[in-house]
């Protein structure tokens, strides 16, 4: 009788006769009998997952449901109804998806459009990738900046000056520059600007500014021996080559 019951649920389900939700409060109250009937392989491909939505794990228990019948000789036919669901409940997703994209992609132009004329690359970039968990700050005053240079005792070169004019705080996957954060320090006899950090060979390696030819350097931390490595030959050339480039890297 218990077989005979577990077949006639696979049936239904084969034949699309079942609500998703209905097949998933079957499912619940007897996945100790598909699994003792079934097998532990079978019911592996039948079981529902909680990251699933009703639909696809329908679908999903629809596929392996017509499998075990099949192993079992019996025909059925089977339906396109679960499949047909969950590929709409998909393509929902991407269109809602895309609709989200195209709402950050005005938010980022409007936000970040005065980066346009100093770092058109960048500005290129973030429109493509910037998402919800990067921050960008605008940029601080002259004031600010003379603060800093009587903090650190030493006056910031006119490139880095026009950068945090622009830009404050850039936080985004795996780079992090920010104005309250830049500090002086000497590594391997040199001196350096520390902007923040860059993860390129390691995480939490220092972003150096070299006070000596204002070449871009990354700390790299985790070398053997630890190790300077120069990745730009100034802060535009940073900002608009190697950010870039790793920002369309990591998108893909």
């Amino acid at each position: 009788m218990v077989l005979q019951n577990l077949i006639e649920k696979f049936l239904s389900l084969s034949e699309g006769k079942l609500t998703a939700q209905e097949w998933m409060d079957w499912f619940d109250d007897h996945k100790d009998v598909v699994e003792k009937i079934c097998g532990r392989t079978a019911f592996l491909k039948i079981k529902t997952k909680e990251s699933f939505s009703d639909i696809r794990n329908a679908y999903i228990g629809q596929l392996g449901a017509f499998d075990w019948l099949k192993s079992m000789n019996i025909n059925t036919p089977f339906s396109e109804l679960y499949k047909k669901g969950w590929e709409k409940e998909f393509d929902d997703f991407c269109k809602a998806e895309k609709q989200k994209e195209k709402q950050l992609q005005k938010e980022v132009e409007h936000q970040f459009g005065y980066l346009k004329n100093s770092y058109p690359k960048l500005f290129r970039q973030l429109t493509r990738s910037y998402s919800s968990s990067d921050l960008i700050e605008t940029g601080i005053t002259k004031d600010l900046i003379h603060n800093k240079e009587k903090e650190l005792s030493i006056q910031l070169p006119e490139d880095l000056i026009a950068w945090y004019q622009d830009v404050s705080i850039l936080k985004l996957e795996g780079i992090e520059i920010d104005f309250e954060e830049l500090s002086t320090e000497t590594i391997q006899k040199k001196q350096y600007f520390v902007l923040g950090e860059f993860w390129l060979y390691g995480d939490g390696d220092q972003l150096l500014y070299s006070l000596e030819n204002q070449n871009i350097y990354v700390f790299a931390h985790e070398n053997a021996p630890p190790k300077v490595i120069k990745i730009a030959s100034s802060l535009s050339d940073f900002i608009e080559r190697k950010v870039v480039t790793y920002l369309k890297e990591y998108e893909s």
